[in-house]
């Protein structure tokens, strides 16, 4: 079994390194399941948030503008959060598309920075609205 792992080392060249997808699996950043998790947790939280604030701003539905004002608020902080972990998986998805590249890799990084860039249009969204409303917040 020597002999094999260290095969090319008589003639002067490096043995060669051998690596097994089992260990190339276990390295990973450690925050990266934390991060993917809290991406599309921000994500569901912030579009339920907009889906109710648009419900409660049609007529006749009996939401106080308390409440929708409320709703805002909230969508601003969800916003906020999903820009945030979309950048942080952003950047692990750089590196895991530097390291590994691949089509699967790449439509992840095109993912986060959609939902990135969705957080940003969420969050400039709530800034519109409260300028419209003269800043009664």
């Amino acid at each position: 079994m020597d002999e094999e792992n260290n095969k090319g080392a008589e003639d002067g060249n490096p043995p060669e390194i051998t690596e097994t997808r089992k260990r190339s699996v276990v390295r990973r950043w450690i925050f990266s399941g934390y991060v993917k998790n809290g991406v599309l947790a921000s994500l569901g939280v912030s579009l339920a948030i907009l889906v109710m604030y648009m419900a409660g701003s049609m007529p006749d539905t009996g939401f106080s503008d308390n409440i929708l004002f409320l709703f805002l608020r909230l969508l601003r902080y969800s916003s906020l959060f999903l820009c945030a972990f979309s950048l942080f998986a952003m950047a692990d998805k750089v590196r895991r598309l530097v390291n590994r590249p691949g089509i699967k890799n790449a439509l992840k990084l095109l993912f986060y920075f959609f939902t990135g860039f969705l957080g940003a249009v969420l969050a400039m969204l709530y800034s519109f609205i409260v300028a419209a409303s003269e800043g009664n917040v």
